[in-house]
């Protein structure tokens, strides 16, 4: 009955969706330039579906610029080369069916859309907390209204896509559906930086529960995804690793660590480097007191891989912080547990809050069309102390302690 329930709200929203696209496409894609994430995977990609050409040459990277800006990047700017692994074609192909831009990011921006409402459905299912029904409608209109997630799905950025992938992930292990588990998991690496912690720790905790399921899937998968592309294209892994250590030298913002030590202050990058390894260090010892754990008590880890990936990984991004949603749902959950009424109505108060705070950081600091690195920090920072606070609440919440 649920099957049937959920197939026939499929078939009713596909022509919403659809009207929404054109109505998308005609009053706002096609006079607004825009996407421009989303452009050099969809122009790479599509070329070397349809053309052959190679999307780490030189001429898919000139015929991406000129696309983007009219003429060659110049020395200092945004290359806007394909620098993700060529798998990624699996999620942006169906956008190849039109040579036509406007089109493509409109339905970019209404399939992401609905990525970041799948992602808190999933988020907030694994992490347990049920909200009434108008505070789930409510804190879904936030967490769209928010700026990072307008700015991801403005920029048309794939971080939306994994973020549904990794929570995704964590649902398939809550269900005991390792299989599913392991292959959302592979598929999540298009952006490895993303799952940077999230994706070893998953594997590790796997292995030590004995569920082998989620490695073979994992193994297999990745394998497929890395070796059935070099049939058609031998030389893509060094070809993206040589793009990947381009890409990092014309990026502006490093780590949330990095602008906290480095950009912030000015301290030398040995700051940066100690701070990196001492959290590093620390997450190795909470993975290793998490590896016998049941899932629930083990999710405070997993958040705590999402969060921390911001401060150890060597880029981070605002279009990166969907999956905080799983900490933010944590959080809440502790919240409203002691006194649910006054719960809910603190919860109902912040959600407004932060999204306000979020577009108010912004716009007072952004810096030509560039935004300030200040945007970088405060859900990361925020999030992070509030699961120092979490620790054992959680624990005793599952039933570890």
């Amino acid at each position: 009955m649920r099957r049937r329930r959920d197939a026939l709200a499929l078939i009713l929203l596909a022509p919403i969706l659809g009207l929404l696209t054109y109505a998308l496409r005609q009053g706002f894609t096609a006079r607004v330039p825009g996407g421009n994430d989303l452009y050099p995977r969809w122009a790479a990609g599509c070329e070397w579906l349809t053309d052959g050409i190679d999307p780490y040459s030189a001429e898919a990277t000139v015929r991406i610029q000129e696309g983007i800006y009219g003429r060659p990047a110049k020395v200092g700017e945004d290359q806007a080369a394909f620098a993700y692994p060529v798998y990624t074609v699996l999620l942006t192909w169906p956008l190849c069916l039109t040579g036509d831009f406007s089109t493509v990011h409109a339905v970019a921006i209404i399939a992401l859309l609905v990525c970041v409402v799948a992602t808190a459905v999933l988020g907030r299912q694994v992490s347990g907390w049920a909200p009434p029904v108008w505070l789930w409608i409510w804190t879904l209109i936030w967490i769209v209204l928010m700026y990072s997630t307008v700015r991801a799905i403005l920029l048309g950025q794939l971080a939306l896509v994994v973020a549904l992938l990794q929570v995704g992930a964590l649902e398939a292990l809550h269900r005991r559906r390792d299989g599913l588990a392991g292959a959302l998991l592979a598929l999540s690496t298009v952006k490895p930086q993303m799952g940077l912690l999230i994706v070893p720790f998953l594997l590790f905790w796997g292995a030590a529960r004995r569920r082998g399921s989620l490695l073979s899937a994992f193994a297999v998968s990745l394998g497929l995804l890395i070796v059935v592309p070099m049939i058609w294209l031998p030389t893509w892994p060094s070809s993206w690793l040589a793009q990947l250590a381009e890409y990092t030298g014309y990026t502006e913002f490093g780590s949330a660590t990095w602008i906290l030590t480095t950009h912030l202050m000015g301290s030398p990058r040995a700051l940066e480097a100690i701070l990196t390894a001492g959290l590093l260090v620390w997450f190795v010892i909470e993975a290793w007191r998490a590896r016998r754990r049941s899932f629930e008590p083990m999710l405070w880890t997993a958040a705590l891989a999402i969060v921390l990936t911001h401060f150890v990984s060597p880029r981070t991004a605002t279009t990166h912080f969907t999956p905080l949603l799983l900490p933010a749902f944590m959080l809440l959950r502790a919240v409203q547990l002691p006194d649910r009424g006054r719960g809910t109505l603190v919860v109902a108060v912040v959600l407004p809050v932060v999204a306000v705070l979020s577009w108010a950081i912004f716009l007072l600091t952004v810096e030509g069309r560039q935004e300030s690195a200040l945007n970088y920090l405060p859900l990361p920072v925020g999030l992070l102390l509030a699961l120092l606070w979490l620790r054992r609440p959680w624990l005793r919440l599952t039933g570890a302690i």
